[in-house]
């Protein structure tokens, strides 16, 4: 990363280092910040998050407008220099003005008060913020280790959190119930995971990709308490995000052997880490908010989990040897194809056992794992009933609506209809949320919407993939993109995690329009 950053002919300017100082606050104090415990967490987060934003922009706007300079040379429009992304974004924005400006609700579009906060307000701030950080990133490294040390802080609240160790005061005066879900500074598990599968990744590829020791050991000590983090998070959002992104970390680098053994070297140690949780356990008399089956079986004394280990370490082992042997050595292309279709095969009997489970067998007693291969309305805390519902009511629509939705966070109205019946069946008085991002988007934002999101994510994936033999910093920033959208399959937006999803889209943005620019 740094002989990248040597290359590049922008000089560094206050116009950068003011986009820095902002990625800087956003990485360290954004996740830590709070009020009133967790009674106002969201809404401390999402005026921090929009108070720093309106600095942010207000500021580079001022320095831009005072370098101005009427260029008299042809020059390409400014339209010619945007990226797919960029468009997307552009476009995205723009399917969220007209959803508040067709919606039954367009004041309730404008600021998402019914739902998250994720109104058109927000998304005008998001866009915002994406062109400024996109056009003004200049890579300097102290902003990452920024982001080990604030995520670190995080992750370390989490686990002492769990054994009921509250050195904030966040618990006092909560219920039981409240104190079990809710973790750190960021909020109930679901957040808390949302959190970590953002930056967990990111931390675990800069680790790889470090070259300078100091920081490569401080994203590695992150990495370790992210994991562990993770188990007590204990939330089905993050395990499925994580393990899914670490299967495609595995096919990103299964050619690159120098690569490769740094993450078996992450995984070993990750999972060596978790056994530590079990001794901290014992010296806390087993006081903790208690261990589902997940995080159990890397914790407790399991002899598959101690394979495990056991298999991952002899594994870096032969790497790291083979690396000392055969420096910077390719492996042959059928190997990735090999992994591919094991990664295939995987996919497949998941799917296979979904389907022969939820339409076959829809009897046999399935335990708390296994348990998610029968999706009906109960699956996934009853999200299978979110997901049903909010779709019958999309199907709703009118044509109109079925494009541009009901209006930006505004499920809540959509879903009213139904609110006895959720309360009757599984004691929910209320929801604002499908508990899918997608759907959520597709609902609010109708087919345009998720049309325009979907493509801000995958265009960006395409082209931080691309760049990354340029600078890896693109495909690190595609590392908590691609987990983030994952759990987004079963999990929520809000001003609290999903900022910093937008910010790695950002920074990743810029990284490749500057590797394009070089």
């Amino acid at each position: 990363m740094q002989k990248t950053q040597k290359s590049t002919e922008t000089k560094y300017s206050v116009k950068h280092a003011v986009v820095n100082y902002y990625l800087l606050f956003m990485f360290t104090l954004f996740p830590l910040f709070f009020t009133q415990q967790y009674a106002n967490i969201r809404h401390d987060k999402y005026y921090f998050f929009l108070l720093l934003s309106v600095v942010l922009l207000i500021t580079e706007a001022v320095f831009i407008l005072s370098e101005y300079k009427p260029n008299l040379t042809s020059k390409p429009k400014w339209y010619h220099t945007l990226s797919v992304t960029d468009w997307a974004m552009l476009a995205l924005f723009l399917v969220y003005t007209l959803s508040t400006v067709f919606s039954q609700w367009p004041m309730d579009s404008i600021t998402g008060n019914q739902g998250r906060n994720n109104g058109l307000l927000l998304m005008g701030i998001y866009t915002a913020v994406y062109f400024a950080v996109s056009r003004c990133f200049y890579f300097m490294e102290y902003v990452f280790g920024a982001l080990a040390v604030g995520a670190g802080l995080v992750f370390f609240l989490a686990i002492i959190n769990y054994f009921y160790i509250d050195p904030l005061g966040m618990f006092v005066g909560y219920a039981e119930r409240y104190v079990i879900d809710f973790s750190a500074t960021i909020g109930n598990k679901n957040l808390l995971a949302s959190f970590i599968c953002i930056c967990l990744p990111v931390l675990m590829f800069l680790f790889i990709h470090a070259e300078k020791k100091g920081l490569k050991w401080l994203y590695f000590s992150s990495c370790i308490l992210g994991f562990s983090a993770l188990l007590t998070a204990d939330s089905d959002s993050g395990f499925l995000g994580f393990f899914v992104f670490l299967a495609i970390a595995l096919l990103y680098y299964i050619r690159k052997i120098n690569r490769l053994k740094s993450l078996f070297f992450l995984i070993f140690s990750m999972l060596a880490g978790a056994k530590l949780l079990r001794l901290f356990s014992l010296v806390m008399s087993d006081h903790s908010k208690g261990f589902t089956a997940i995080p159990s079986f890397f914790i407790y004394n399991t002899n598959i989990s101690f394979c495990l280990i056991a298999a991952a370490g002899i594994l870096t082992l032969i790497l790291f040897l083979a690396d000392k042997k055969h420096p910077n050595k390719i492996l042959p292309r059928p190997v990735f194809y090999i992994a591919l279709s094991v990664f295939i095969l995987t996919v497949c009997a998941v799917l296979a056992g979904i389907y022969y489970y939820t339409f076959v067998d829809t009897t046999t007693p399935l335990n708390e794992v296994t348990s998610y291969l029968r999706f009906n309305d109960k699956w996934g805390t009853h999200r299978g009933y979110m997901w049903r519902v909010s779709m019958e009511e999309f199907c709703k629509f009118d044509i109109k609506s079925l494009f541009f939705g009901s209006g930006p966070d505004t499920l809540y109205s959509v879903f009213y209809p139904h609110f006895s019946e959720l309360n009757a069946l599984y004691g929910d008085a209320s929801t604002n949320c499908a508990h899918n991002e997608y759907i959520n988007y597709l609902v609010t934002t109708g087919i345009l919407g998720l049309a325009a999101y979907l493509t801000v994510l995958v265009s960006f994936i395409v082209r931080a993939v691309r760049t990354a033999e340029k600078n890896p910093l693109a495909v690190i920033c595609c590392a908590g993109v691609v987990c983030y959208s994952i759990q987004a399959f079963v999990n929520i937006a809000q001003p609290i995690t999903t900022p910093l999803f937008i910010l790695l889209i950002c920074i990743g943005e810029g990284v490749c329009r500057q590797a394009k620019k070089n």
